[in-house]
């Protein structure tokens, strides 16, 4: 169907479906990028088919717009996500995602930058696909990855088209830890090519 999108038996709205014009008419548009899904996330979800992580585990889905790696988390590996966006006004668009594939979110507003100790301590891994587009989200991912290492979180991942403050991120992570750069593409449900970067911080 021409307005939405099917991958991994789960159903993506692209912008022109009734039901997304209908939340933009009654809410308005996110404000911080969070207008559609993104390719980055169907990247990310085909790569974790491959490099797989163990089922059950806590994801922080970071920046995680309408929802698209919740719902394949949550639907692949039985994971425990938490959705975290720094724009509140994306949880309509997330909430509509998950009732159509029959999952129930949990969404939390946050930056990088709220992101305490003790909220980090109960995940295992953190997620995040097209969130290191600015240096100061660089900067504020370097300080994050270093609480998640004294926190316990065994993984990180980020996927990005390779917008330079990613891949100056990547240089800092390889400096500092297990760290490794993939480039991965697909041809379906879209045609794409991005980066993921892979740290281990604290492995199992």
């Amino acid at each position: 169907m021409k307005h939405q999108l099917t991958a991994h038996g789960l159903t993506f709205l692209k912008p022109s479906h009734p039901s997304v014009k209908a939340i933009r008419k009654a809410h308005g548009d996110a404000n911080l990028h969070g207008t559609k899904v993104w390719d980055s996330s169907f990247v990310l979800m085909d790569f974790l088919l491959i490099e797989p992580i163990p089922e059950g585990r806590v994801v922080f889905d970071i920046g995680c717009g309408w929802g698209p790696t919740t719902l394949f988390l949550a639907k692949s590996f039985q994971s425990r996500v938490l959705s975290i966006d720094a724009d509140a006004s994306v949880e309509p668009y997330l909430q509509l995602h998950c009732e159509l594939n029959g999952i129930s979110p949990l969404f939390w507003q946050r930056r990088l930058n709220q992101l305490k100790a003790a909220d980090l301590s109960m995940a295992d891994t953190l997620l995040g696909g097209d969130i290191c587009f600015w240096d100061s989200l660089r900067d504020d991912w370097k300080k994050l990855i270093k609480r998640a290492q004294k926190a316990g979180v065994r993984q990180v991942l980020i996927a990005d088209p390779g917008r330079q403050p990613f891949h100056d991120l990547t240089e800092w992570a390889k400096s500092k830890y297990q760290a490794e750069l993939w480039e991965h593409s697909i041809t379906s449900p879209i045609k794409a090519s991005k980066y993921i970067l892979e740290i281990s911080l604290n492995p199992e």
